[in-house]
């Protein structure tokens, strides 16, 4: 029953998704979702489950961050991949695009600025690595929102790739070097995966 319980609560954050919980502010549905501390378990319940979705667990994740639950180590693991499942899905030309503003990853070279999810995601260290590697081949570009944060984060044409490899430098602390031109940036990136391969 509480099994049960649970993948309805995980239905319901899927439903609500990460801008209705996080970005969009006339209404407060993560309260809901939260009530009052009494789901703090169905939600950490939802994460680690075998069955639970990566965007379950990502968005579960994120509700305990923003009322300060601090998580066990135990789900290291199964968040490391969920929150690189969320940096992959927040590629806006992808049909499963979950609507996640590039404004909460960072805008990377500027200011070495990571966002507080990408924060989130190189704290997990080393075990993001593998995962954060197949990243470095998606092309599909991300989407800043705001005004003059908009114009800044959207001038620069983060794609996942740049991200991804923004985030396994900061965790390797390997020096990586930002261009404008895309083909001087994937070089930069080619550099990257050759030093990763020959560890």
């Amino acid at each position: 029953m509480n099994e049960l319980l649970d993948n309805a609560l995980e239905h319901e954050l899927i439903a609500i998704g990460f801008k209705g919980l996080f970005q969009l502010y006339y209404d407060n549905p993560k309260n809901k979702i939260w009530n009052s501390g009494a789901n703090e378990e169905k939600l950490k319940n939802i994460i680690e489950q075998p069955n639970s979705s990566l965007l379950g667990s990502f968005l579960a994740a994120e509700t305990l961050r923003y009322y300060e639950v601090k998580l066990d180590k135990k789900y290291t693991n199964k968040l490391s991949e969920a929150y690189v499942y969320a940096l992959e899905k927040t590629n806006m030309e992808d049909d499963d695009f979950i609507g996640i503003s590039a404004n909460s990853w960072g805008f990377l070279y500027n200011n070495k600025n990571a966002g507080y999810l990408g924060e989130k995601l190189i704290s997990y260290g080393e075990i993001t690595i593998s995962n954060l590697v197949k990243l470095l081949e998606i092309e599909g570009k991300v989407l800043y929102e705001g005004s003059e944060e908009a114009t800044i984060g959207n001038d620069y044409q983060y794609r996942i790739k740049d991200f991804a490899a923004f985030y396994i430098a900061k965790i390797k602390n390997i020096p990586l070097t930002f261009y404008q031109d895309f083909d001087e940036r994937d070089a930069e990136i080619e550099r990257l995966k050759k030093i990763l391969a020959n560890e």
